[in-house]
């Protein structure tokens, strides 16, 4: 890894997305550019959204997961709390659906 390139810090909100955030973080893992940091911050799920997740930080330290105790009923807010918690020069968001090809 280059340590002259900036840290991406990259936010997803999560929140009952079991069918799709494996392909979104594996979209993300995918990526040629390596200096990045993954923060998804659940947002109360009620699916096995967060189990996925954590299976995949097992494998990849550049990945964490924020557990949120209240439903804030919307990406806003989860959003803010990973930018908080974010280390990065840059940051970008990624939906829980999405994938970057």
């Amino acid at each position: 890894m280059d340590t002259n390139k900036p840290l991406i810090s990259i936010i997803i909100p999560l929140f009952n997305a079991e069918k799709y955030i494996e392909e979104t973080i594996l979209s993300v893992i995918g990526q040629t550019y390596s200096k990045w940091e993954l923060i998804v911050v659940d947002d109360c799920s009620k699916d096995d959204s967060v189990d996925i997740v954590q299976r995949m930080m097992i494998g990849d330290s550049r990945i964490q997961l924020i557990e949120s105790e209240e439903n804030f009923g919307g990406p806003a807010k989860p959003r803010n709390i990973g930018m908080q918690a974010s280390k990065g020069e840059y940051i970008a968001f990624l939906d829980n659906d999405d994938v970057w090809l």
